[in-house]
């Protein structure tokens, strides 16, 4: 599934639609057809500075092409300054005498401040909520009989040992079935490279404990997601926030600006899928990340929870493909994808492992090997990747039906940012809604929905909103949509 970006208003497309066609040589590469075709629409005058270009789903299904054609082909235009790119909304005539957009200026390292928010979202997850909120999939997805037999044989094998501990680094037999999948996507370590979590969000702070002190900044997306914005206020940490594209992932040029003028002591990043955007950087600047990173000697601590939901078969490497130097922290986990109560997670801290296994092991230090060899076994019999492919295709079912109620039932002006990959949802409404009334009055309604200031470690995004589309599109889940909509509209 393609990432797009639709915007619920009135806008001139049809005027590209008569485009001839026949002016292009035939050996001319596709995307540059388009784009010169694109040119002759904008000098003919048929849309004016200012106007939106049509979209790049509806460009690829008109000329019958990939979506990247398409895109490659208005960013053409846009390396030419005939137009420019605006976040969550598209592509737009460049408006006379006015410069092409560039991020907003870096406002600096700032404290996490959403601790309030965040207690007023988790104060109801216990309750039983349309689950539009929490970032996890339907629990009926999951392949439950697949888990129980995985455990009964795991826990018949283990005999009394299943309920001792497992200690660090964990079970040999899970970080030997991770190090051999990861390396079919190009990953670069070994067994003895892993340090098995409970979790990705343990693996994530043991990651800043590792290369950060109290009191310095991390760069982060922005917006980022909530609960790294939580690990950095617990661990007195402060957060540099990074423009991040709703198509292109992290933009590196900020990056290196605040490279040059506040030296963060990490950059953590979800280059592969992510939360809340969806967003997934290319191969080709995932590289540049990671050697931008590697000059500058700082670290990079890549969160790859989601990156399993990536890619039609194989999945697209993660940065840690490309590390040369050890300078990539890998994390990642089964919990967005197989078994959530599982807390099954791992890491792989290159040049920094020493400092992780201390850490791992003077903190909450004990995993639990009755899970840890379930999860050995259900990655070894191949049952994982069958069930990944069901899943990518209900979860490409339930965000398709989430978009089109959005559609029909938000108001005009709101901007909804459909994944490449994964089931978030990332909505912007129109000025002046307030995201936190609207996920105040769905909680009234018993629905849950994820405020955009949670994203944000200074609660500003003030009017967007996430919501999980890994759920059974039923009528109730969508008539909870439409409920949003209507209190939204009024």
């Amino acid at each position: 599934m393609a990432l797009i970006i639709v915007c619920i208003v009135r806008f001139i497309e049809n005027q590209t639609a008569q485009i001839d066609m026949s002016v292009l040589p035939l050996s001319s590469p596709h995307y540059r057809r388009i784009a010169e075709s694109l040119r002759h629409t904008l000098a003919s005058g048929a849309l004016r500075p200012g106007d939106r270009m049509i979209s790049a789903r509806k460009l690829a299904e008109r000329e019958q092409v990939s979506l990247p054609t398409a895109l490659e082909a208005l960013r053409c235009l846009e390396a030419e300054g005939l137009i420019i790119a605006r976040p969550r909304s598209g592509y737009f005539v460049t408006p006379r005498n006015t410069e092409r957009q560039i991020p907003p200026a870096l406002s600096g390292p700032v404290p996490v401040t959403l601790s309030a928010v965040a207690r007023s979202l988790f104060s109801s997850a216990e309750s039983r909520l349309i689950p539009l909120g929490a970032a996890l999939p339907d629990p009926h997805w999951l392949p439950t009989e697949t888990l129980q037999r995985a455990l009964q044989s795991a826990g018949r094998r283990l005999d009394a040992h299943g309920q001792s501990y497992s200690l660090p680094p964990g079970r040999a037999d899970l970080r030997n079935k991770i190090a051999t999948r990861a390396a079919q996507w190009g990953a670069r370590f070994s067994a003895d490279d892993l340090v098995i979590t409970a979790g990705a969000t343990q693996a994530l702070r043991l990651a800043l404990r590792a290369v950060c002190q109290p009191g310095d900044a991390v760069a982060i997306e922005q917006p980022a997601y909530f609960g790294t914005l939580l690990l950095l206020k617990d661990l007195g940490l402060k957060a540099l926030q990074i423009p991040t594209d709703p198509i292109e992932g992290l933009l590196l040029a900020p990056l290196a600006d605040a490279i040059n003028r506040h030296r963060p002591a990490a950059v953590l990043a979800s280059p592969t899928v992510q939360n809340p955007l969806g967003a997934s950087m290319p191969v080709a600047r995932k590289q540049e990340l990671v050697a931008l990173l590697e000059r500058a000697g700082i670290p990079l601590i890549e969160d790859d929870v989601y990156g399993d939901l990536a890619g039609d078969g194989q999945r697209p490497p993660a940065c840690k493909a490309f590390d040369q130097r050890g300078n990539v922290i890998y994390c990642s986990s089964l919990s967005k994808t197989l078994a959530p109560g599982w807390r099954i997670g791992w890491i792989a801290a290159g040049r920094y492992h020493p400092q992780v296994l201390q850490a791992r092991m003077a903190g909450d230090w004990a995993g639990a090997p009755l899970l840890e060899t379930a999860a050995s076994d259900v990655l070894a019999s191949g049952d994982y990747e069958r069930h990944l492919r069901r899943l990518k295709v209900r979860v490409e079912k339930g965000v398709r039906a989430v978009i089109a109620r959005v559609e029909a039932s938000f108001p005009l002006g709101t901007c909804v940012t459909a994944p490449e990959a994964g089931f978030l949802l990332w909505v912007e409404l129109p000025h002046p809604i307030n995201a936190l009334e609207v996920h105040r009055r769905a909680l009234a309604l018993g629905i849950g929905v994820s405020p955009g200031p949670l994203f944000s470690p200074g609660a500003e995004l003030q009017n967007f909103l996430r919501l999980n589309c890994a759920n059974e599109p039923t009528a109730q889940l969508l008539n909870a949509v439409d409920q949003i909509g209507r209190f939204v509209m009024n």
